[in-house]
């Protein structure tokens, strides 16, 4: 049933062809609102024979289900390479706000990763690859029962992998002050995790 599925595909637009109004409209930026009625959407066809037939497209495939077989996904092996093609791309097309794209990639991507493996990494478990034992906390002993020692089931290079690229990207588009902060912020918690606290010795001269 179409009225039981996300109003949001109901905008689907299923035109074959737009009309001259259409193209005039796009020229004077027009709101959205103001040209729907010239569109063939979903919305419109629901409780009618047409909601399930009848729709226009832009690629004859001989079967609906069989999907592409290669993307740039599958072709660019590392996230590096997939975040510099979709930035690359942006900075191409004029209609894409690229600075937008790059604020979104790292407020909705990028920092919730990091700051979900470093919640990872504060509550993760120890395990033992003798035996394969896993301990919500350190033995007193500092190894396993078995004599093994324990190894950490979340890295530090799995805490920190996106945060350089986050910092290249912030600071390549000129994404808002508090985003580069909220950068920073991170950055600070994984290096007062991660590096040593030791006291260091320190001369007289340093404090003048």
């Amino acid at each position: 049933d179409p009225n039981e599925i996300d109003k949001e595909a109901h905008n689907m637009d299923v035109s074959y062809v737009y009309g001259l109004d259409f193209y005039k409209a796009t020229q004077r930026y027009a709101h959205p609102k103001e040209v729907e009625s010239m569109m063939d959407l979903i919305g419109g066809r629901i409780g009618t024979v047409l909601q399930y037939e009848g729709m226009g497209f832009t690629h004859e495939v001989s079967d609906i289900s069989e999907g592409p077989v290669m993307s740039a996904y599958t072709s660019l092996e590392s996230m590096d390479d997939k975040l510099d093609a979709q930035m690359s791309l942006g900075v191409r097309i004029r209609a894409v706000d690229v600075k937008d794209v790059a604020h979104r990639v790292i407020t909705r991507h990028l920092l919730p990763d990091i700051q979900g493996s470093l919640k990872r990494f504060t509550g993760q478990q120890l395990r033992c690859p003798k035996c394969n034992s896993k301990y919500r906390r350190i033995p007193l002993r500092g190894a396993c029962y078995c004599g093994n020692k324990l190894t950490l089931t979340v890295h530090e290079a799995g805490v920190s992998k996106y945060l350089e690229k986050a910092k290249a990207i912030g600071m390549t588009y000129g994404v808002p002050a508090y985003t580069i902060q909220r950068i920073a912020l991170l950055e600070s918690a994984i290096n007062s995790l991660f590096q040593s606290d030791k006291v260091k010795n320190s001369k007289l001269d340093e404090f003048l």
